[in-house]
């Protein structure tokens, strides 16, 4: 069974620049799939975290070639849109944490 956008040969993750957004840096953790955190930008103290989406996997398969890395982070007013590997977007509302698949 294939998955679309996914191949058997893949590289590392993407490396996606991190956001600023009032003061905080927003980013993509490493190994940490689906997941962005945001930090002060002064300290880089942890100031939260928030699973933006997660994977089904199919047991059948190889999980490696199921996984869906974050490659790209976008700030439009207080929203973080958020694509991942399948194309997926989703908008995070940054005051709020509220999470819609677009």
């Amino acid at each position: 069974m294939k998955v679309p956008g996914i191949t058997a040969s893949r590289g590392p993750p993407k490396k996606v620049s991190p956001i600023v957004y009032e003061n905080v840096k927003i980013s993509t953790p490493l190994g940490r799939m689906g997941y962005i955190e945001a930090r002060d930008l002064n300290k880089d103290t942890l100031i939260w975290d928030l699973k933006v989406y997660e994977i089904e996997y199919i047991p059948e398969l190889e999980r490696d070639v199921q996984d869906r890395f974050i490659i790209s982070l976008k700030l439009e007013n207080n929203l973080l849109e958020v694509i991942n590997e399948g194309k997926e977007k989703f908008l995070v509302n940054l005051d709020t944490k509220e999470i819609k698949k677009a």
